[in-house]
């Protein structure tokens, strides 16, 4: 579990090789119609995120996601679910999409702090949404 790493490089083409190691990472539920639901997932290492991609099945025009960095438990500001980046907020999905979303520069994100998309359904049918994280574990 590397945690309170240093390597932090300030591009994709400044990765080294034996300073990280690719480790993509997928969730999904199922988005009760009308509703708005969270998918959490805890960090236990040191991350570089470079991208994500959204899958939705049976959604409805109007449907919007946002992406958070949440410190659930507040060890890094001491306010437990203070949001402290905000990566996308209300993107609009279309009904059936898969979209995937890429940075140029890697974002830092330490252990113990939650990433977090949050889906809001608009419409009468439950949706399926996927999120397939584009990490990298620091390991120096």
């Amino acid at each position: 579990m590397p945690t309170n790493t240093t390597y932090n490089p300030p591009n994709m083409m400044s990765f080294v090789k034996t300073a990280l190691n690719f480790d993509a990472r997928g969730f999904s539920t199922i988005v009760t119609a009308g509703t708005t639901s969270h998918i959490d997932f805890t960090l236990t290492d040191d991350m570089l995120i470079t991208g994500a991609w959204v899958v939705t099945n049976n959604g409805n025009y109007g449907d919007t996601a946002s992406l958070q960095v949440i410190d659930t438990n507040g060890t890094f500001t001491g306010v437990p679910g203070t949001v402290l980046n905000t990566f996308m907020t209300n993107w609009y999905l279309p009904p059936q999409t898969s979209e995937q979303f890429d940075i140029a520069y890697p974002a830092k994100i330490f252990a113990g702090l939650t990433l977090r998309i949050i889906y809001t359904s608009t419409g009468s049918n439950n949706v399926f949404v996927a999120i397939n994280y584009k990490l990298h574990r620091v390991l120096i």
